[in-house]
């Protein structure tokens, strides 16, 4: 009986470490998925800006061709912010100010 007990606790005792290891590298998994679709989002919404903003130059207002794309940006964004619970792991605050400050911030970079 102390030995079939013993057997038991060994094996419960590997599994626990198993488990442990394993829920460790899940969420190693879960905090880069979770990077990689807030750097995602960032990109689709400075893109979104970008857009508008040469949609909103005279040369090109009112064109099909860049208001669908617009639409379509906008769009992708949408679906992008039903992630935000995935992406918001690892990024407290995420929002288009944060996108549109660091936008600046290149452009003013940028020669």
């Amino acid at each position: 009986m102390e030995f079939l007990l013993s057997i038991l606790l060994f094996t419960s005792i590997w599994v626990n470490v198993f488990a442990f290891y394993y829920a460790r590298y899940l969420l190693g998994e879960l905090s880069f998925v979770s990077e990689n679709i807030g750097a995602l989002f960032k990109m689709v919404v400075g893109f979104r800006k970008h857009l508008s903003d040469v949609y909103e130059l005279e040369r090109f207002y009112g064109d099909q061709t860049l208001e669908n794309l617009l639409r379509h940006s906008s769009d992708l964004v949408e679906i992008l912010e039903d992630f935000e619970s995935i992406y918001s792991l690892s990024e407290d605050d995420l929002n288009e100010e944060d996108v549109v400050g660091d936008e600046e911030a290149d452009d003013q970079e940028t020669p």
